[in-house]
């Protein structure tokens, strides 16, 4: 096993039953948040940190994912900080899209759409997140009702 498995292994970021690939994409999202509430720049956060635990390409996609959102915002996103052991409704409609843009990106649009103007792109970006975790090694599960995650078959 490469160093980042073993590094996101000890990752516990929201509330209890969360994905590694899942508490990856929250960490991120509030790492990014942070940084722009202090007026840093998130992509020199994320981009190494992304790139050590998981690869090179799910920090690309992930800085684009949220590049986009930030670009098409709707309205200001609720965001906790990084220790919570919480989960706001914003964090899981965007951690949720991600686990379900490959097996259902309607819904994925669904869930995006309070978030953005337009949602188009950043489904497609969370299905190529989703692709790059499960290549780095972290699969993404669909949580599609009551919390259960289902086995999403890809062809």
């Amino acid at each position: 096993m490469r160093p980042g498995p073993l590094a996101a292994a000890s990752l516990r970021i929201g509330p209890a039953g969360l994905a590694l690939s899942e508490q990856l994409i929250l960490a991120g999202l509030r790492t990014w948040a942070r940084a722009r509430m202090e007026g840093e720049e998130p992509r020199a956060l994320i981009r190494p940190s992304l790139t050590h635990v998981a690869s090179r390409p799910v920090a690309s996609v992930f800085v684009a994912m949220m590049e986009t959102i930030e670009r098409e915002a709707a309205r200001a996103m609720q965001v906790h900080c990084v220790a919570c052991g919480g989960y706001s409704y914003d964090e899981q409609r965007v951690v949720l899209a991600c686990g379900l843009a490959r097996a259902a990106p309607d819904i994925a649009m669904q869930l995006l759409g309070p978030l953005v103007k337009s949602c188009k792109a950043p489904v497609l970006l969370a299905r190529t997140l989703n692709v790059a975790l499960d290549n780095a090694g972290f699969p993404m599960p669909v949580r599609m009702w009551d919390d259960e995650a289902a086995l999403t078959t890809v062809h």
